[in-house]
């Protein structure tokens, strides 16, 4: 029987599996401070074996399961779900989200959906995590 390896994150590849009984963790996603501070997102899924099950990356990876369900991405991260070796289900990535970081002077207020609206340093931050727009 053959082990799965870990799906590659945003800021790293996932971890190769070394034996048929192991799982690969997932890679590490990629740390951003444009929400004016550090946050890593988009971490890959754990891959699975017969005895072992990998570890989701940092970044809203999810983890493997051996049996069962394995754990989904996390929302809002892009993070990788993880894979599920048998009997099971493997998990969902997690949602995305989309940023955008204007200058406030430039900041127009006029937006859709419900972006969350903050500030850093002289730029205004809009943080969507469902659907809507920004009009400049």
């Amino acid at each position: 029987m053959n082990g799965g390896g870990g799906g590659g994150g945003a800021g790293a590849v996932g971890a190769n599996t070394p034996s048929a009984a192991v799982g690969g963790a997932g890679g590490a996603g990629l740390a951003s401070s444009i929400t004016g501070s550090a946050v890593t997102r988009a971490g890959g899924g754990g891959g699975s074996s017969n005895t072992t099950a990998g570890a989701g990356g940092s970044g809203g990876g999810g983890a493997a399961a051996i049996n069962g369900t394995a754990t989904a991405g996390t929302t809002n991260t892009g993070g990788g779900g993880g894979g599920c070796y048998d009997n099971g289900t493997a998990a969902a990535g997690g949602s995305g989200v989309v940023v955008l970081r204007v200058p406030t002077i430039r900041y127009t207020g006029t937006t859709t959906g419900s972006p969350t609206v903050s500030t850093s340093g002289d730029d205004t931050i809009m943080l969507f995590n469902s659907s809507g727009s920004y009009t400049a």
